[in-house]
């Protein structure tokens, strides 16, 4: 397989600016992309789209382990940059890439950042191991995506760090730890989702999937883990989405195990999906979750299978949707057996804890950790909660 060269571009692009830039654009047939180094400077009113080796990866072309920057300076730029290349077939593989925007200087400027195609990866195509920066400034909308724009046929997805790092008081971010949609027999990566408030972070949102917007066909997730971070935690208003999977599953899509933690605010997590579409019933199946909101008034989804609702000191008033019903929702009649984590309130036993346990105005159970925390069973009642479905 013939190795291009390793080279080292830095550009400076003036305002109104249309650019399609590529580190290796004479690429031949199954050739091995070089490991580049590409630093784009930008101004205003400008378009760029980056792309660490060629247009098309094809047969068993190999991309190279680039590293891709991006620097906003001025407001107005639409950004989009490609580890490896804009689609992806055959038995091509990405590169081991680093892809990384900076529009931390900058307002009204979204990027867009893949760590290898921004378009179709189809047939066996597999990609790399990325990690894919985001720091971002203000009133600006950006995405991060791991591997694709679509993911069909047996690809398989890299295992990707996805970090987004909010600088700005405004703003938020996507963040697809595969791609917008998986299809057919594609299989996600075991991702890592990172959402950082900075110090300026006052309101905003975000949201995170650990594989995509869809699993479809006998697509299956990875096991991602999500996480939300607060740097100082005075935030006047923030809320994040965190989905251990994909919106939605059709047909015979199975989740992975994914881990999910949520932030000092409002958040919502679901284990697996938001919607189901089962092929048959009880054909699309969930991964075994852990989930915990940390602070602020959460609501949480197990989903299908056996997941863990954690919860740490100072979690808020939270209500769990599905204890123990997320496999009525896809027509499954296995059983489910899910579990509450409390250990980090310190209860002597069960005993303990059931004192604790009443029923709200609806018939709800509802478990009074503090006099400021509960925990809001939708759907359960009291007499339904036995000592083996908590950690104490």
């Amino acid at each position: 397989m013939r190795r291009l060269p390793n080279d080292t571009i830095t550009l400076s692009l003036p305002e109104v600016t249309f650019e399609t830039l590529f580190g290796d654009p004479n690429f031949p047939a199954n050739a091995h992309g070089g490991n580049d180094s590409i630093t784009i400077n930008i101004e205003s009113m400008t378009f760029v789209n980056v792309v660490g080796d060629t247009a098309t990866l094809l047969d068993r072309s190999h991309g190279g382990n680039d590293t891709l920057r991006v620097n906003i300076r001025g407001p107005l730029n639409t950004v989009i940059v490609d580890g490896d290349a804009q689609s992806m077939s055959g038995h091509a593989r990405g590169g081991n890439d680093t892809v990384i925007g900076d529009s931390t200087g900058s307002v009204r400027s979204g990027f867009t950042l893949y760590g290898d195609a921004e378009g179709a990866m189809s047939d066996h195509a597999q990609g790399g191991n990325d990690t894919v920066i985001g720091s971002f400034g203000g009133r600006s909308l950006n995405t991060l995506v791991g591997d694709a724009g679509t993911m069909s046929g047996d690809t398989h997805a890299g295992n990707d760090t996805l970090v987004a790092l909010q600088t700005g008081q405004t703003g938020s971010a996507l963040l697809y730890g595969d791609a917008f949609g998986l299809a057919d027999h594609a299989h996600g990566g075991n991702d890592n989702l990172t959402f950082i408030l900075g110090d300026e972070a006052q309101t905003g949102g975000g949201r995170l999937y650990g594989d995509g917007g869809g699993l479809s066909g006998e697509a299956r997730g990875g096991n991602d883990t999500l996480t939300v971070v607060d740097l100082h935690g005075n935030l006047h208003f923030y809320s994040f989405l965190l989905i251990g999977d994909v919106d939605s599953m059709f047909g015979n899509a199975q989740g992975g195990n994914d881990v999910l933690t949520g932030g000092s605010y409002i958040d919502m997590l679901m284990g697996d999906a938001r919607t189901y579409e089962p092929a048959a019933p009880g054909s699309i199946t969930g991964g075994r979750d852990i989930l915990n909101g940390k602070g602020g008034n959460d609501e949480m989804w197990g989903g299908p299978n056996s997941d863990i609702f954690a919860f740490d000191k100072g979690s808020g008033q939270d209500l769990i949707h599905d204890f123990n019903q997320g496999n009525n929702i896809v027509g499954s009649a296995a059983v489910e057996h899910d579990l509450i984590d409390v250990r980090d309130y310190g209860f002597a036993d069960w005993t303990a804890l059931k004192s604790l346990i009443s029923e709200d105005g609806s018939g709800n159970a509802v478990i009074h950790l503090t006099a400021s925390d509960t925990i809001t069973l939708q759907g359960v009642q009291t007499a339904d909660l036995h000592a083996t479905d908590f950690i104490v």
